[in-house]
């Protein structure tokens, strides 16, 4: 008896700490089902919806869908979204690592098929910073976050001619304007 007591306290102190994460992490698994879902949708279909190469891709996101969904609920039912969440969502590693997960997807799926690659990986490495260097000077984050894109891109480019991702790119913009002008 006492031991199940016991046993019932430590789940009472450990889950106002997993209920952030929990939410930040089905937030997560939400969007990757719905890239998921929506790839299977777009692959071609050869004859018919049973030998459709997609139906895996649909059928897992779906699925995958439902149980973030239920994770979600679970998670707002035990209280995850009260006044100190955001206290308890900085403390959390594993939300942290969520957090971390869903800024390299925001960045890959999002800021380089839309910007240029320094402009999205320095909104990149800032949010980074933001969320893991919380210590660091504004100055010593804002040169890095811009000046290392900027050196990857010289050497990449400059140096060993190899396209990088994104849309467009600020160097040859700059070699552009310079020679045509």
């Amino acid at each position: 008896m006492a031991q199940d007591e016991s046993q019932g306290e430590r789940r009472a102190e450990r889950a106002p700490s997993e209920g952030p994460s929990s939410v930040v992490i089905a937030a997560g698994l939400l969007v990757l089902s719905a890239y998921s879902t929506i790839g299977g949708l777009e692959i071609r279909v050869p004859e018919g919806w049973q030998t459709a190469p997609g139906m895996l891709p649909i059928i897992l996101g779906v699925s995958l869908f439902i149980m973030s969904g239920l994770l979600l609920v679970k998670a707002i039912r035990a209280g995850a979204l009260r006044v100190s969440f955001l206290h308890e969502l900085g403390e959390s590693s594993l939300t942290r690592a969520g957090i971390a997960l869903l800024l390299v997807g925001i960045y890959y799926f999002v800021l380089l098929e839309f910007l240029p690659f320094e402009v999205a990986s320095s909104l990149y490495l800032l949010a980074m910073f933001w969320t893991f260097w919380p210590d660091g000077g504004l100055v010593p984050r804002l040169a890095t976050a811009i000046g290392l894109p900027i050196g990857i891109t010289l050497c990449f480019q400059g140096v060993f001619q190899i396209p990088l991702p994104g849309e467009g790119n600020l160097i040859l913009l700059g070699q552009y304007l310079w020679v045509t002008h």
